[in-house]
């Protein structure tokens, strides 16, 4: 692949380590981080994911540095669009064509390009093979692997009978040297007949393990060929020290305050004691008076001094404890983006916009403030891969294939967004209404999001985070519009959370590589005035699909049935904009259902709102 370029971005997702990747004519896929040039690899300095992971994170080499990261030809089955003959180009026939397009050895074909086979093979152990088109076109013949036909001289193609257009049946591997053919009838919708090789394209030097999964065959560009798996959090290290400070103060002072012992001696007789915030809202409103953190991460310590625990913020812009996970960095950066005080540091700048007096009232019960994002600076890294499926059955590959290397391939990013966060008086008194009314499909849920990973399930299969989920696809839709931004340059976090650390938000932004970001629009267009229409319009948008009633009274659709009332329509978004594959959402959690039997969480906004 000398020559060739992508973007240093896209190492990282969506043509990281394991993916398939067209470029042209050819195909190709990207080696393990074990083979890329580390040296010329730049390390990403103060950044939230090396804290957490404890792994450095490395940009892609670009122009600037002179390191190439090898890639693979993939598949190496090749045929000629003239003369439909198969090739299986090795890598002594890459040497030996210099690294030049592969073409056809035919006279009559003028040297016509070669083109990559469509199909290939996984399993869910993560591993990646060509589909054996000899034994293919053998696999019924008596004379597959002896007689007057051998792999190394038999003369393969690639053809179709047209009859049937690009039917399977249609399609078929002839053997020219025995004449034997088999069509493609039969080839993905099975487990493949033969077996695993236990190994990725790249280490074809290394000898087949073997694998027990059995393979199966997909097309090349299929999504279920790669899922990368990645971390990414917000750079929110601003005041590390003093922040870190402030919270030690604040938990050495909860030790020994009086009143909080009052609170620990009847918790125990009173239920959900964690969300009756009068029990302790005066302890919060002195602690933050005297130590100037945000209500919502003081709150948070003041609940984990009465439970004898210590699960406050850390106050210095990692984690909380050891959480990996990606809502352990979403739950980090809460605190800093919901909080009333205006942060100013190099990577985030924010301007908290209390909303009192600038909405409407209806509104103002739901929404509490807005906080205008100027700055941030997002670090994104990639972790390992899977296929077949993103769930819990497919096994992750690590990015090293397992080395235990000391980093991961990342990128950093700079831009703007809008940060909303709603009351969580208005939302946990809704939730609490709503819960028994869809108990069965949050059931149903959970376990979906068990089989897929999402942790902790408990968190995504709620009223809470679908109705907030969906309330950021209908924005992010209708900032596509006002804005001017395209819909898939704007993604989303969702804060969501419940006692004893409640949170209710959504933060919509758009970055990129460039250091100075993005150019405002976004900015400008979360000012209270200009935002309150955009709201109006989503929620007018989510009341009406133009597949309704069927959507509307869908009760599981999409991916696992993890969707309820949304679809292309009226719901969804592209893959970059959304960290959750388009699952979890239902337009009925935010504006009501037809019927009235569920009611949304801004179903009374959205009745005005038409």
């Amino acid at each position: 692949m000398s020559g060739k370029t992508i973007r240093a971005a896209q190492l990282v997702s969506p043509f990281g380590p394991g993916a398939v990747v067209d470029l042209g004519n050819e195909s190709f896929t990207c080696a393990d981080i074990s083979l890329w040039p580390a040296g010329e690899c730049p390390t990403l300095q103060d950044n939230p994911l090396q804290r957490a992971l404890g792994k450095a994170i490395r940009r892609p080499p670009t122009e600037d540095q002179p390191g190439e990261v090898p890639f693979s030809r993939f598949p190496r089955w090749l045929f000629c669009p003239n003369c439909r003959r198969l090739y299986n180009y090795l890598p002594a026939n890459e040497e030996a064509n210099e690294f030049r397009p592969p073409a056809c050895e035919s006279s009559d074909c003028g040297k016509a390009a070669l083109v990559p086979m469509r199909f290939v093979a996984v399993c869910e152990q993560g591993h990646l093979q060509d589909v054996d088109w000899f034994r293919w076109a053998h696999r019924n013949a008596q004379v597959s692997e002896g007689g007057q036909c051998n792999r190394q001289t038999a003369k393969l193609a690639f053809e179709t009978t047209g009859a049937s257009g690009g039917d399977f049946n249609a399609m078929l591997i002839k053997c020219r040297s025995c004449g034997t053919k088999n069509t493609f009838e039969g080839l993905t919708n099975r487990p493949f007949p033969f077996g695993c090789l236990g190994k990725q394209p790249w280490e074809g030097y290394r000898e087949n393990v073997g694998c027990p999964s059995m393979p199966r065959v997909f097309p090349r560009a299929a999504s279920n060929v790669y899922y990368a798996q990645t971390r990414s959090a917000l750079d929110i290290s601003h005041g590390a020290e003093e922040g870190a400070g402030k919270m030690a103060a604040l938990n050495a002072w909860l030790v020994d305050y009086p009143p909080l012992s009052g609170v620990r001696s009847v918790k125990e007789f009173i239920p959900d004691w964690e969300r009756r915030h009068e029990l302790f809202a005066h302890v919060v409103n002195e602690a933050v008076r005297q130590f100037g953190l945000g209500e919502d991460e003081t709150r948070a310590a003041v609940i984990a001094a009465i439970k004898g625990t210590s699960e406050a913020g850390t106050g210095n812009g990692g984690t909380r404890g050891s959480d990996k996970s990606q809502h352990g960095f979403i739950k980090a950066e809460w605190p800093h983006l919901s909080g009333t005080r205006a942060i100013q540091s190099e990577n985030l700048r924010t301007r908290p916009i209390p909303l009192k007096g600038t909405w409407p009232a209806t509104y103002c019960d739901a929404f509490e403030q807005v906080t205008l994002v100027d700055r941030l600076r997002e670090v994104r890294a990639l972790i390992g891969f899977k296929r077949m499926r993103p769930d819990n059955t497919a096994t992750e590959v690590p990015v090293d294939l397992g080395q235990g290397l000391d980093w991961l391939p990342g990128i950093e990013t700079f831009g703007e967004g809008i940060f909303l966060k709603m009351s969580e008086d208005y939302v946990s008194t809704w939730e609490r209404r709503v819960a028994p009314l869809v108990a069965q499909r949050t059931r149903d849920l959970h376990a979906a999001c068990v089989r897929w990973g999402r942790d902790p399930a408990a968190i995504y299969a709620s009223p809470r985070f679908i109705a907030l989920h969906t309330l950021a696809h209908g924005l992010i839709r209708r900032l596509a519009f006002d804005a001017g931004y395209s819909s898939t340059s704007i993604r989303e976090r969702i804060y969501s959370d419940h006692a004893p650390s409640p949170a209710a938000g959504i933060l919509l932004y758009t970055s990129d590589g460039d250091s100075e970001g993005s150019l405002g629009g976004l900015v400008r267009q979360g000012s209270p005035k200009r935002l309150l229409g955009t709201v109006m319009r989503a929620l007018a948008d989510l009341s009406w699909c133009s597949a309704d009633p069927v959507c509307s009274e869908m009760e599981a659709q999409g991916v696992d049935g993890m969707n309820a009332a949304a679809c292309h329509a009226c719901a969804l978004v592209s893959e970059t904009s959304c960290t959750f594959n388009n699952s979890m959402l239902d337009r009925r959690l935010v504006v009501g259902s037809p019927d009235g039997r569920i009611p949304g969480l801004l179903a009374s906004l959205a009745s005005e709102a038409r």
